[in-house]
This record gives structure tokens, C-alpha cells and sequence, in this order.
């Protein structure tokens, strides 16, 4: 009889500290940052893996706060299982990669590292956490909402206006894109951040803004072996 009040108390508590952590995490939205590989590859050291993807991959889902403070590193009950990686393999190889190998092992470092990072803030499961951010990548084919508008990849600058444009014309709500330099001071479209309310369910308006994006960025083709983009 003891053992049976001992595995209730335990399990109540385990509840209790479910619940506390869920409730000690509010944000207002959530961020999901999509990056262009070539440029990370142009404009990040320590090179990347000899094929890169040639279409949008995950950089991360961040549960934001307008407003602040930076929501990161929350105190989480919860680890990144294996098995949460290991049921998602051929769709994070694919969508959530780390540019840096191709190996999946290696890769496992890169996706519990974006849970303790981002993941420990949002109101959910490692396990939901994940399947969120690979639906919602899959959702929408942003390098052909780009190449509709006639900005392909291709090495040439393009306005950041014009990039702004063609997301919202497409997807209804404003983005917000990230560029970056490499070493040279050439400037690269290297993200597209795109707003969902807190919920997940409804895309809402970014602050249209470019932030790094002092000239027209360029779209980059970097000449390796293209993996094939996605169906």
C-alpha cells in the first residue's frame, strides 16, 4: 500500500514540475529562421560539408517576447531523447541539416544543442518541438517563392525591397531577412525569418525588416554538386 501512495506522490510531483515549467516559459510568438546554406557556407569559418542543400534549410524555431528579454536557455526538465532524432532522421538530414557534415551522429550535437538553446523555451515536448519546426519548414518553398519573382541564385545582388516584396505578395505576411558578410565585405541573403502566433497555427506579420542589409544583398550559387531541392 505504501508503494502505491509512494508512485502517486511521485507522479503528482513529476506533473507539478510539468506544469511549473510550462507556465514559467510565456512568449508571444514564435520565430522560425530559415537560412540559405551557400551564403552560411561563404560567410561562416570552419568551412562546410563537400554538398550542400541548394534550397531553405532550419537555422531554428525561437519562441520570442516582444519587447524582450531574449528568451534562451530556459531551466527545462527535458533533454533531446534519441529517439525523438532517430524517428525524425531522413527529415532533419533534409530540412534541419548541419552544413558542416553530413554524418548523422555528428549531427545529433546540432539539433539537442538548438533544444537547450530555443527548444527549453516553448511550451511543448522536445518531440513537438521538432515535428513543429520540420512541418512548418515544409509548409512553404521559399527559394521558389524567390525564383517566381525572378530572384534566383545565381550570384547576382537583388534589392532588399524587392525580396520583402515577393514574401509578402506570396505568403500574405511580412518576413524578415538577415544578411551577412564574408571577410571581403560582400554582403549575402542569408536568412528569411518568418512569424507564427504563439498558438503555431496562424502566420502573423514580421517587422519587414533587413536587418545587415546596408546593400542590396547578393543570392549566391556556390557551384558545388547541388543536392536536389525538395519535392
Amino acid at each position: 500500500m505504501k508503494s502505491k501512495f509512494l508512485f502517486v506522490f511521485l507522479f503528482l510531483g513529476i506533473l507539478n514540475c510539468e506544469a511549473q515549467y510550462f507556465n514559467a516559459n510565456p512568449y508571444d510568438y514564435l520565430q522560425l529562421a530559415l537560412r540559405w546554406p551557400n551564403s552560411y557556407c561563404l560567410t561562416h569559418e570552419g568551412g562546410c560539408r563537400e554538398i550542400v542543400p541548394q534550397y531553405f534549410t532550419i537555422s531554428y524555431l525561437h519562441p520570442m517576447r516582444r519587447g524582450g528579454p531574449d528568451l534562451r536557455n530556459c531551466p527545462s526538465p527535458f533533454n533531446m531523447p534519441n529517439s525523438t532524432m532517430e524517428t525524425n532522421k531522413n527529415d532533419l538530414l533534409k530540412y534541419w541539416p548541419d552544413l558542416r557534415t553530413d554524418n548523422f551522429i555528428e549531427s545529433k550535437s546540432l539539433w539537442r544543442d538548438q533544444w537547450r538553446m530555443f527548444g527549453s523555451c516553448y511550451s511543448m515536448m522536445p518531440d513537438d518541438y521538432i515535428v513543429y519546426a520540420l512541418n512548418s519548414r515544409k509548409r512553404n518553398d521559399l527559394k521558389k517563392i524567390l525564383t517566381n519573382a525572378g530572384i534566383v541564385a545565381s550570384g547576382n545582388p537583388y534589392p532588399t525591397r524587392r525580396i520583402l516584396q515577393a514574401f509578402r505578395k506570396a505568403l500574405g505576411v511580412n518576413v524578415d531577412i538577415v544578411c551577412e558578410p564574408d571577410r571581403s565585405g560582400n554582403v549575402y541573403l542569408a536568412e528569411v525569418h518568418q512569424c507564427v502566433d504563439a498558438a503555431g497555427t496562424t502566420s502573423i506579420d514580421c517587422d519587414n525588416k533587413a536587418r545587415g542589409c546596408d546593400d542590396d544583398p547578393i543570392f549566391p550559387y556556390m557551384g558545388f554538386q547541388p543536392d536536389k531541392d525538395p519535392n
